[in-house]
């Protein structure tokens, strides 16, 4: 019993034929799926695999698996081994194109030799050994495996399929409303497809340089003479030794370098003394990262355009700066200086509020002096003393009432007697 489900693969115009016909070639190499060449794959259950193997080995076998249609002859195979491509192909590339092909195309995204190489071992051994294709492990798998998190690995992933190592042939999807109820009624309860990989030697070539002529011209001229023999070694002749670059000039090269509001194609490369040449007037005029970096805004602001990676970023820079014209006018002066006065002006307002505080607390200090004074003393005792006569004076009004009172009661009692 077999269920399967027709997946589209979009393939570029004009190469339909050729992906019917068999014994078709494909034009240009296969560079993986991709957001406008996506393919999903026809998914088959368990019981055709297990008539292929024999019907044996049940356990071992996925109870539903993904073909993917693929031309797997666009796509190169690794020469050797899992362990020679995760610890020779891999560093080999990585050292040779990471700074200058890696690097800028995952700004704020870096990965080191050491992580690639557990990623990339780890996801060796799901491939085939003979080939390097059908590598479907899962981003959890493989983090599992390295211990390393999610992210990591799939950043990896990503710097693998840049230097040219790996390709991504099927992306990972979701599955289907009828390939879940097709996977649940053989028991799988996957929710998803992982990402289909091929694992090869390095897609890019370095071709060996020629004296003279090319491809197109295979005519060797007769007119001009290889010369083979060795040149004199006497200091008078033969190139000049190269002048150390500006120590100023470098330290400047440098911190533009590390900082981190700089461009990324200005850590192309790895120090600073390529660009110490080309800054070497600027330096002497006091300039700082923040001048070049915003010398590079003001260029863009005025209608210019930078590439994210320059074909020649110190020529692009020297072009910038010969723009620029005078180099004792520094970009950011005029911002400083603003910063400047708002600094001073937010320290003359601190300065302010202190001597507030100041004036409060002293004010407050006399006040509390005060309530333990000798002036306070007295005006509390003439307080009192005043208090003490008012409470004699009540007492002897009270007294005085209630001796009336009492008068009166004598003479009311007096003459009721009288009356009988």
């Amino acid at each position: 019993m077999k269920d399967a489900f027709h997946g589209s693969a979009r393939l570029p115009h004009g190469l339909h034929a050729a992906h019917r016909e068999p014994g078709s070639v494909l034009t240009r190499p296969d560079h993986g799926s991709s957001p406008l060449l996506r393919r999903r794959g026809t998914a088959h259950t368990a019981p055709v695999w297990i008539r292929r193997a024999g019907g044996h080995c049940f356990d071992r076998l996925p109870r539903i698996m993904l073909g993917i249609d693929v031309r797997w002859a666009a796509i190169p195979c690794w020469t050797g081994r899992a362990r020679r491509w995760a610890h020779e192909t891999v560093p080999a590339a990585y050292r040779a194109r990471y700074d200058t092909q890696v690097r800028p195309a995952m700004p704020g995204n870096p990965v080191s030799l050491k992580t690639l190489v557990a990623v990339a071992e780890a996801r060796a051994s799901f491939a085939d050994h003979r080939t390097g294709r059908n590598c479907r492990p899962t981003n959890d798998r493989l983090a599992a495996l390295t211990g390393l998190s999610v992210r990591t690995v799939q950043r990896a992933s990503t710097a693998l399929r840049l230097l040219g190592v790996a390709t991504e042939v099927m992306r990972g999807r979701q599955r289907t409303y009828d390939e879940r109820m097709a996977s649940w009624r053989v028991g799988d309860h996957g929710r998803g497809w992982a990402s289909v990989w091929a694992l090869h030697d390095s897609r890019i070539r370095t071709l060996s340089p020629h004296p003279e002529g090319s491809y197109l011209n295979t005519q060797i001229s007769c007119k001009k003479s290889l010369t083979t023999s060795r040149r004199p070694t006497g200091r008078s002749s033969g190139a000049s030794r190269r002048t150390a670059p500006n120590t100023q000039a470098l330290t400047l090269a440098n911190r533009w370098v590390c900082d981190q509001q700089s461009p990324a194609w200005a850590r192309r490369y790895r120090t600073g003394t390529p660009w110490a040449r080309i800054l070497a007037e600027v330096a002497r005029h006091g300039w700082t990262p923040r001048d070049l970096n915003q010398l590079i805004a003001d260029w863009i602001g005025t209608g210019h355009w930078i590439p994210e990676t320059p074909h020649k970023p110190i020529g692009l820079l020297g072009a910038i700066l010969a723009a620029h014209g005078n180099p004792a006018e520094r970009p950011s002066a005029l911002e400083e200086a603003r910063e400047a006065a708002d600094l001073a002006l937010s320290r003359k307002r601190i300065s302010a509020q202190l001597a507030e505080r100041d004036a409060a607390r002293r004010a407050r200090e006399v006040g509390q002096a005060a309530l333990t004074g000798a002036g306070r003393q007295a005006a509390m005792q003439i307080a009192r003393q005043a208090a003490q006569r008012a409470e004699q004076r009540r007492a002897e009004a009270d007294r005085l009432a209630l001796g009336e009172l009492q008068a009166r009661v004598d003479v009311l009692r007096g003459s009721s007697g009288g009356t009988r």
